[in-house]
């Protein structure tokens, strides 16, 4: 029967029943959902089923480095077992540093502060600045960012969490930190605005940005090749029963606590319930021990970046989703956390393998050659044999004393060779030959191991005393390129971080608070701004009608002189008033901006040096370095512009294209900012000076009178003439100088 043939109902068996009616493919293959929305539309049992196969297909390719992981960091801290309740002798023993944990724990601690030792200085600036436009708000918009970057450092404990992830990073890695948002809501009374009756309103009392280290164990990644492509990520959660009823209450009776605590047992947890738990047979958890008293339950939360939202899930608590949250921080990209710290990675995966793999086994041969001398030092000893008829003689030379000791067969002593041949000395020549090639071995394994790892002589503050300064300096400036590299990496790391806190406090902090944190002496809002505009202008309004109404009094009092009136004495003229300064913008134009434009028009930079130097003596030589650059381009300029040569704007921009090169100067940018484009005109001469120069006119004038020796009246009409200009002189003097035309260069 060929392939084409159609078998007939009733062909097989007695009535067909064995006979299988023909189904599409399609409709024998099942419908696997492959993304949270095709999962919800089956339901709550089938969502729930999709995100346990997600974390457990991650947790399973992330095992191999999550095994090496655990092995390395118990290379790093040794053993850790609860020796009991025994003597406190017992625990040396049960947890022995060997050389092998002495040199791992050693080279790392050398790393730490060299990759992070200090908060590092923040520095928020606009991205374009060589626009030649002074725009007041982003002026403002980079200070308020610089401020708030600079709050959040000093009130949260940033260090701490950047300390976690170096650790796990030279340790595990893959070092993370996760930022949190916390507000705290309450009731207050209220008054309803259209009927003015009390009423309560739920307002937020206090909020707060945080910042944590999370532990490398209780990440999970979404396999990706890289961060850009990251589907989601997952935080394991580990919940008592008390705040599962406070977190999840209408699931609270379907969860089964199955990761027991520490009551009831008579050890505290260590390696091997580390290394049980890793070898489970549960692969949807981590299965990393709890320290905690009381039974757990895991809880999954789950940031899916590609539908941006988050949810809560449960191993313990089968076949429902626990929650769900659209979005809840508003983030540019959407996690809340950057890129983690990753050691040595492949092209096409984000799962590390730890730096510490790369040298285990030359600190391993350090610590077998370690144990094998120590072993031979147990055999080296002075001992040899004797004859046992010369025992008292020979235990009488071994004290040590300054004796002579009689000897009854001399004759025969000295037959047989005399004290020289009387004792067979235990050969130590190879032993002696063993340690020392097993010492040249050791100090090879460890040159080996410093060269794998990266930490040089210098690093260590060892060095070669017959060693060239080249020599040297050639170590060093190796060891600083492979120490750079990771530098800019904990660098960018904690500027991401602050990126993220920046953006939770522009995007979920209340304006008002805000405002008030940043101290800015610019209007709350752009209302508050445009009053006090109009103020101004209502005052500029009033002088000028004070003005002219003193200008018609003055007509007034000389139509009276001319009518031969009395005149009453006038009043003093009005003063204009001075107002202060309104700025371009408001808090208001600022947050929008900042809201708006952050990632755009304002970047946040981390200087490299600041995370592992004192930044103290940094700074003040970079303000003493600004200030002598400022002050000698000053001088520069200034004739520049006097001759002509350099007009206002030109010089302004000069200087701005100075100024915006040190991050410390942004004040002094915005000053200069605002200075004019032309000159406002010619300063006013001073009174003093003005009489001066006429004296000096008029002393000229008199001598060259007098030395003409003309007749006397001529020389008296010179001299009444020279005192017309002194008393011209004193009235000039007494009244204030005429205000220079507005445009007038």
């Amino acid at each position: 029967m060929g392939i084409s043939d159609i078998i007939q109902p009733g062909a097989l068996g007695r009535d067909g029943d064995d006979a299988m009616p023909w189904q599409p493919v399609s409709e024998l293959t099942p419908d696997v959902p492959e993304s949270d929305s095709e999962a919800e539309g089956k339901g709550p049992d089938e969502n729930w089923r999709f995100w346990q196969e997600q974390i457990t297909t991650a947790l399973m390719h992330e095992r191999r480095w999550r095994k090496e992981a655990l092995h390395a960091e118990s290379l790093y801290f040794g053993p850790d077992e609860d020796s009991g309740t025994g003597e406190s002798s017992g625990a040396p023993k049960e947890n022995r540093i060997t050389d092998e944990t002495g040199l791992i724990h050693s080279n790392i601690e050398v790393l730490k502060p060299l990759v992070f030792s200090e908060t590092p200085t923040p520095i928020v600036q606009r991205r374009w600045r060589g626009d030649g436009r002074a725009d007041e708000t982003d002026l403002m918009a980079a200070e308020a960012g610089q401020r708030i970057a600079t709050w959040m450092l000093s009130t949260t404990d940033f260090n701490g969490a950047m300390e976690r992830a170096r650790d796990d990073w030279l340790i595990a890695g893959r070092g993370a930190a996760r930022v949190l948002y916390r507000a705290e809501f309450g009731q207050e009374q209220a008054a309803n605005p259209l009927t003015g009756e009390p009423i309560v309103e739920d307002v937020k009392l206090n909020e707060e940005v945080l910042i944590r280290g999370n532990e490398w164990r209780r990440l999970v990644l979404a396999p990706a090749a890289g961060w850009d492509q990251m589907p989601w990520i997952a935080f394991e959660v580990p919940m008592t029963r008390a705040k599962i009823e406070k977190r999840f209450p209408e699931h609270k009776d379907r969860f089964a606590y199955v990761n027991k605590g520490m009551r009831g047992r008579a050890r505290a947890f260590g390696d091997e319930d580390r290394e049980d738990r890793a070898l489970s047979s549960q692969i949807d958890r981590t299965g990393e021990p709890v320290i905690s008293p009381f039974d757990t339950a895991t809880v999954w939360e789950v940031w899916n970046r590609e539908t941006r939202a988050v949810i809560w899930v449960s191993p313990d608590c089968k076949d429902v989703v626990l929650d769900k949250q659209d979005d809840p921080l508003g983030l540019e990209y959407f996690f809340p956390m950057p890129k983690p710290l990753l050691a040595t990675t492949r092209g096409d995966s984000m799962n590390p393998r730890p730096d510490i793999a790369y040298y285990a086994e030359r600190a391993k041969e350090i610590d077998l050659a370690t144990r094998k001398m120590h072993e031979l030092l147990k055999v080296l000893a002075v001992a040899g044999l004797f004859p046992g008829a010369m025992a008292d003689q020979v235990k009488a030379l071994m004290e040590g004393k300054n004796q002579l000791i009689p000897v009854q067969s001399w004759i025969s002593l000295m037959e047989k060779g005399g004290s020289s041949n009387i004792i067979q000395w235990l050969p130590l020549e190879a032993i002696i030959t063993c340690l020392n090639a097993l010492q040249m071995m050791r100090e090879a394994a460890k040159q080996a191991m410093f060269e794998a790892s990266g930490v040089s002589d210098i690093m260590r503050a060892q060095g070669d005393p017959n060693e060239t300064a080249t020599a040297q300096q050639i170590k060093g400036r190796y060891a600083g390129l492979r120490l750079a590299a990771k530098q800019r990496q904990m660098a960018v790391f904690a500027r991401d971080s602050l990126r993220i806190m920046v953006e939770i406090a522009l995007e979920l902090f209340d304006a008002a608070r805000l405002f008030d944190l940043v101290g800015l002496n610019i209007p709350a809002t752009e209302a508050e701004r445009q009053m006090k505009l109009a103020e101004i202008e209502a005052g500029k309004q009033q002088f000028a009608q004070a003005v002219a109404q003193y200008q018609a009094l003055q007509q007034a009092v000389q139509v009276m002189q001319q009518q031969g009136q009395p005149v009453p004495q006038l009043p003093p003229p009005p003063q204009e008033p001075k107002f202060d300064r309104v700025p371009e913008t408001s808090w208001e134009l600022v947050h929008a901006r900042l809201r708006r434009d952050m990632s755009r028009k304002i970047t946040i930079q981390i200087e490299t040096d600041s995370t592992v130097l004192a930044d103290e003596q940094a700074d003040k030589e970079a303000r003493i370095e600004f200030l002598g650059a400022f002050s000698t381009f000053v001088q520069q300029l200034a004739p520049l512009m006097a001759s002509g040569q350099f007009d206002m704007k030109t010089v302004k921009e000069l200087l701005l294209f100075g100024v915006r090169a040190f991050p410390k100067s942004r004040t002094l940018e915005g000053m200069i900012s605002q200075m004019p484009d032309e000159p406002q005109g010619e300063p006013k001469e001073d009174t003093q000076v003005i009489v001066a120069k006429i004296r000096a006119e008029t002393d000229k004038l008199v001598a060259e009178m007098e030395m003409a020796d003309k007749e006397k009246d001529r020389q008296h009409d010179m001299r009444m003439k020279g005192a017309d200009l002194l008393a011209k002189a004193a009235d000039t003097a007494a009244k204030p100088a005429s205000p220079q035309p507005a445009g007038r260069a």
